[in-house]
This record gives structure tokens, C-alpha cells and sequence, in this order.
């Protein structure tokens, strides 16, 4: 029985020396897309502050979830150029959307490779602040967002550096197109580098 405890125990503290804790820090470029189509982008940069466990699942897959503070939307004023009618948005394009959004965002992803790296999966976000400043008063339609990611990054030591994209998949805004007559849904996207650091 001792020694059936003290494998269980090992095998216990093995598992766990596995396990990796980090930080990091960056910046995104973030804007909205009509789907996997148009990007529909301005100068929008926010910060994105958050933690990562990682978990080898195999020598070369590892379980990678993130915890993130991230700054989000069309943070870029663009004045209305014609007459807005606030009932239908008519005369209303996608670059009006000024919307600052505050998210919590929790990556799923996987990890694949070790040195040089690459990273997917599914990602949902927690929308915890909205400010508008534009012309379009709507409040977001969801506040949860979900969308995937793709990203690369590399290790020197205990630093990481990643670049990648995120996709939403979630319609967070609705608008009237004025030279169609249909209507547009907005999606969150955007590209992010982010310089990390791996305790153990």
C-alpha cells in the first residue's frame, strides 16, 4: 500500500512539473469585419494584458489556455460625411461604427511545436465596457463573443513572442447599408503581438 502511494504521489508531482504559468503583454489592431469577407478596419489599437497556463499533452500538442484583458472596436472618430437618419441608419457605413470595447477574453487553444510554434482554437470573450462615440447610439446585441484563433509564435528561453488573429463569429452590431438597403452585420476582428514570460 506504502508504495502504491508513493508512485501515485510521483506520478502526481510529475504531471504537475509539467505544467506551465506566464504573463505577457501586448497590443492589437482591432476592427470590424462583415464576416470572413470585408475587414472593415481604422486605426484602432488597444491593449491586451493576460496570463497563460500550458499543458503537454504530447511532445509536440500542449494544452495553451489564456486569460485576457483586451481593448477592442473602432476606436477611431470618423464624423458622419452625409445626412444620418437615426431611425433606419440611412447614409450609414461601417466606419461609423466608434465603438470602444473593454473585453475578457479566454483563448481555448492548442499549441503545436515547441521552439517555433503554431496555435489554434476557439475563443470567447466577456464584453465588460462599451463607450460609444459616434454617431451609431445601438448598444452591442451580444455580450459574449465567440470566434476563433490562429497564431505563430517562439520561445528564447522562459520569453514567448507571439503574432496572430482572431476571428468573431458573433454579430455584435447591426446597420442598415445605405447603398444596398440590406443589412450588415459587424463582427469583432483583429490582429494582436504579444512578448511573454514563462515562470516555471
Amino acid at each position: 500500500m506504502r508504495k502504491i502511494i508513493i508512485a501515485l504521489l510521483l506520478i502526481s508531482i510529475n504531471s504537475f512539473a509539467q505544467n506551465k504559468f506566464g504573463a505577457f503583454a501586448g497590443v492589437n489592431y482591432s476592427y470590424f469585419t462583415d464576416g470572413f469577407g470585408q475587414v472593415l478596419a481604422e486605426e484602432s489599437f488597444g491593449l491586451q494584458l493576460g496570463v497563460v497556463y500550458e499543458k503537454q499533452l504530447s511532445p509536440k500538442v500542449a494544452f495553451r489556455p489564456k486569460l485576457i484583458f483586451s481593448q477592442q472596436g473602432d476606436r477611431t472618430r470618423t464624423p458622419m460625411n452625409v445626412d444620418f437618419d437615426p431611425v433606419v441608419y440611412e447614409n450609414f457605413e461601417v466606419d461609423n461604427l466608434d465603438k470602444k470595447l473593454t473585453y475578457i477574453n479566454i483563448p481555448i487553444d492548442f499549441k503545436f511545436w515547441n521552439k517555433i510554434y503554431l496555435i489554434a482554437g476557439p475563443q470567447i470573450g466577456f464584453l465588460v465596457n462599451e463607450k460609444s462615440f459616434g454617431d451609431y447610439p445601438e448598444k452591442a446585441k451580444s455580450d459574449i463573443d465567440f470566434g476563433v484563433n490562429l497564431g505563430t509564435g517562439f520561445t528564447i528561453n522562459k520569453m514567448f513572442f507571439e503574432v496572430g488573429i482572431y476571428q468573431g463569429l458573433t454579430s455584435i452590431y447591426e446597420y442598415r447599408y445605405f447603398f444596398t438597403g440590406n443589412n450588415v452585420s459587424a463582427q469583432n476582428g483583429f490582429a494582436k503581438f504579444t512578448v511573454g514570460y514563462m515562470f516555471n
